[in-house]
């Protein structure tokens, strides 16, 4: 699909965004704004969100021709051009990753589109539960089952827009495991992947992101896959990222911030610190990881300012 597509799908999905100086932002946290799609050009100064709603900051990717106007660059996780039409198991250099690929082929794990969603209701409710236990980030499992209809109408609203793939990794008849990815111009972006932690023993996702690649390499309208901002905050899943030959790729940011939220910001970052020192790191759900999440975020903030 196209950007306008995408954009026009993306906004009748998604909480927080708005439209603004032509193009679509979302809310990326309290007075904070990026563009609606991540990797969309900019000319600094061009556009910005509406000023109420990025009271704190905004920020996006600028052209490679007005890269001199970027204040500082974010790295983006992606297989591109060369790497993407050479890819193959073989040239995968971590041989843990190689080795889990073939595990998961012995195991009797397969991975075909998932063309219709009825079909795996049950067990996607699993993996939805399952995934929410293990990594404990996001909605808990309980909301999944008290909310299963909610849940479900949402689910198969997104399933049903067009120009997006469905990826499922399945073991002896059942889906264990699911990749969903949208093909905007030239560039796949991966958007959610979940797994039913019992079967993670046969290394389903391994083998369902490699399948994926291969898939993406055939198809000669995509130049490069994206899989999404480095992660600085653990628990984070860029060591896999890495591991199945996605390069950190520097792109030129411009950001505004305001001057006097980043003083609140410094200030509120300087009492809050012993409180949040105390965090284990291994709290990922809750006011805990939200304090922690927010501690970076400041860091980062006073120190790109």
């Amino acid at each position: 699909m196209n950007l306008a597509e995408y954009l026009q799908q993306e906004a009748g999905l998604r909480p927080g965004v708005h439209f603004h100086d032509g193009i679509w932002w979302r809310k990326t946290s309290p007075g904070g704004c990026q563009p609606l799609y991540a990797l969309q050009e900019i000319a600094p100064g061009s556009a910005r969100p509406a000023r109420w709603r990025s009271l704190v900051r905004y920020s996006h990717v600028v052209p490679a021709a007005a890269a001199a106007q970027a204040r500082r660059t974010r790295t983006r996780l992606m297989i591109q051009d060369d790497k993407l039409k050479n890819y193959s198991l073989q040239g995968i250099a971590d041989r843990k990753r190689r080795q889990a690929i073939n595990k998961a082929v012995r195991c009797g794990v397969t991975v075909d589109l998932i063309r219709e969603l009825g079909a795996h209701r049950r067990d996607l409710l699993d993996i939805y539960v399952s995934n929410a236990m293990r990594n404990r980030h996001g909605l808990p499992e309980n909301w999944y089952v008290e909310h299963e209809d909610e849940w479900w109408r949402d689910l198969e609203r997104e399933f049903a827009l067009p120009g997006r793939e469905w990826f499922g990794a399945f073991q002896e008849g059942k889906l264990v495991a699911f990749l969903y990815v949208s093909l905007v111009e030239d560039t796949a972006i991966m958007r959610v992947a979940k797994a039913n932690k019992e079967h993670l023993v046969a290394d389903p996702n391994d083998l369902l992101w490699f399948e994926m690649i291969q898939f993406y390499q055939k198809i000669p309208a995509c130049r490069r896959i994206d899989a999404g901002w480095a992660i600085h905050v653990p628990p984070t899943i860029d060591w896999r990222k890495r591991s199945m030959e996605f390069e950190p790729i520097e792109l030129p940011i411009y950001d505004r911030t305001n001057p006097v939220a980043l003083g609140l910001a410094r200030g509120a970052l300087f009492v809050a610190k012993p409180l949040v020192d105390g965090v284990p790191d291994d709290a990922n759900r809750g006011w805990r990881f939200k304090a922690r999440t927010l501690s970076k975020r400041l860091e980062d903030l006073t120190r790109e300012a």
